[in-house]
């Protein structure tokens, strides 16, 4: 009898993309998914509530599934709810999922696929002009924030009930607020994250389940600027206006080959060739 040939693991980047009527997610995930492409040489899919949105870019895969339009952030619709569906939806046996205004700057994140454990994410930030940001808690009496922003996972029994656990704390996210003590009028997938870290792995933190580097945020208040003409150029301009001086000043820093997540929406589509 022949040898039976074992099946090859599959790996690949998530990215979910759900419109808003101010923010274009799906153009956003263009942009990353070609630097994705690029600087880590993975596949691209995407899990999306309207298919005829794509064109011009080939996705390894375009995956359908209803959004959930009920979520405001700052009195602006938000359709971050769902992320759990990202274990079901996955086309791959080890899965990045990115946000996609993240921007992948360096073969980085490809470390995540040597990892021993079976899920990880990242559990400290750094804010790029902000040397002294505090880390997150979700309230006074909680635990520290989890970060969605980068996830990585296997296709395995604790990961599964991480993300069961997920859509539980989305479904009854008022409770979960009222007994962490943080505001329930916005759905995070952070917050999220962190309470089913803690549920499944009993109270406990897995040293293991946290990439061992900080995400770097480019925060609201700061202006990224491109300085190179390259379309994956990877050096950028951080801009701040400082007003905590007696003197308000500009001030100004470069970065070089370092991944980063822009929380200005508006800011990312300006610096990205799309």
């Amino acid at each position: 009898m022949g040898k039976t040939k074992e099946k090859s693991m599959t790996r690949g980047v998530l990215l979910f993309t759900f419109n808003t009527e101010k923010v274009n997610y799906f153009k956003m995930a263009i942009a990353t998914a070609k630097r994705i492409n690029h600087f880590l040489n993975l596949p691209v899919s995407v899990i999306t509530d309207d298919i005829n949105n794509y064109n011009g870019y080939e996705f390894d895969n375009i995956i359908y599934t209803e959004s959930n339009k009920d979520n405001m952030k700052e009195k602006n619709p938000w359709y971050n709810k769902g992320r759990y569906q990202a274990f079901e939806l996955t086309p791959y046996d080890e899965t990045l999922l990115l946000d996609t205004d993240y921007i992948v700057n360096s073969t980085k994140l490809l470390e995540v696929f040597d990892f021993y454990n079976d899920f990880c994410c990242h559990n400290r930030t750094s804010y790029l002009m902000v040397p002294d940001a505090s880390q997150e808690h979700m309230g006074v009496h909680s635990y520290n924030a989890l970060w969605a922003t980068t996830i990585f996972f296997r296709k395995t029994k604790r990961v599964n009930h991480i993300f069961n656990c997920i859509k539980m704390i989305q479904d009854n996210y008022e409770f979960y607020a009222q007994l962490h003590g943080f505001y329930s009028m916005s759905f995070r997938n952070d917050y999220a994250l962190a309470i089913a870290c803690k549920i499944v792995n009993g109270e406990f933190n897995e040293s293991t389940d946290f990439i061992p580097w900080n995400l770097v945020h480019a925060g609201r208040d700061v202006i990224v600027e491109n300085v190179s003409d390259e379309l994956f150029g990877t050096e950028y301009k951080i801009k701040i206006f400082n007003q905590n001086e007696l003197k308000p000043k500009k001030e100004y820093m470069y970065i070089k080959d370092i991944d980063f997540h822009m929380i200005n929406k508006d800011n990312f589509m300006e610096i990205m060739y799309v």
